[in-house]
């Protein structure tokens, strides 16, 4: 999977191109909103890789058309190249970390206090949007927390209304929700 990292999160770029979190997180990136979104991606698909997390792509034709990634329920530390690349990171984007910790603040106040997977990025390439692939990425990723005897469900947040309705109509649960800025974000559950 790693060879292929480059191109999951070019996938993952297009995915988020209008997305509402993505707009909050890097509008004052220097190099764009997409910009900034892919390099986010980048770090995360390839410590998600480093750690042995849950990161899957969906492929057809030999391009990749959508990504998941996320924690199963231990949350290691992170290989100390990544997370000095995290660090300037934050440094490099203004504002990033703050927005951030705001975005963290809602997501650890519904979180679950059982054992869950978290199910970070979902992204599925815009052509290939409404043809079940998001389903079947979702289902794989709560099928990897229904076999582990440890967990008892997947938890996830998004900032997009019509990705939440998707999430209502897989068996997801409203945990709770807040507000950055502009943006809302909604925090869901499903037990597995």
């Amino acid at each position: 999977m790693s060879g292929d990292a480059g191109e999951a999160v070019a996938a993952l770029g297009d995915a988020f191109a209008d997305d509402p979190l993505m707009s909050y997180l890097f509008r004052e990136n220097p190099d764009g909103i997409r910009a900034g979104a892919t390099d986010f991606f980048s770090i995360l698909l390839r410590a998600r890789i480093a750690l042995g997390m849950p990161a899957h792509v969906l492929q057809e034709a030999g391009s990749i058309l959508g990504v998941t990634m996320g924690y199963d329920t231990s949350r290691p530390t992170w290989p100390a190249v990544l997370a000095t690349e995290w660090r300037q990171f934050e440094v490099r984007v203004p504002g990033f970390a703050a927005r951030l910790a705001a975005y963290e603040k809602i997501c650890e106040a519904y979180q679950p206090i059982e054992e869950h997977y978290y199910l970070g990025v979902i992204g599925i390439h815009p052509s290939f949007q409404r043809t079940g692939a998001g389903k079947a990425m979702l289902d794989a990723f709560c099928a990897l927390s229904r076999a582990d005897t440890q967990s008892h469900g997947v938890y996830l947040d998004t900032s997009n209304p019509s990705s939440l309705q998707f999430y209502y109509n897989n068996g997801f649960e409203l945990r709770g929700q807040g507000s950055l800025d502009t943006a809302s974000l909604w925090c869901v559950y499903k037990r597995t």
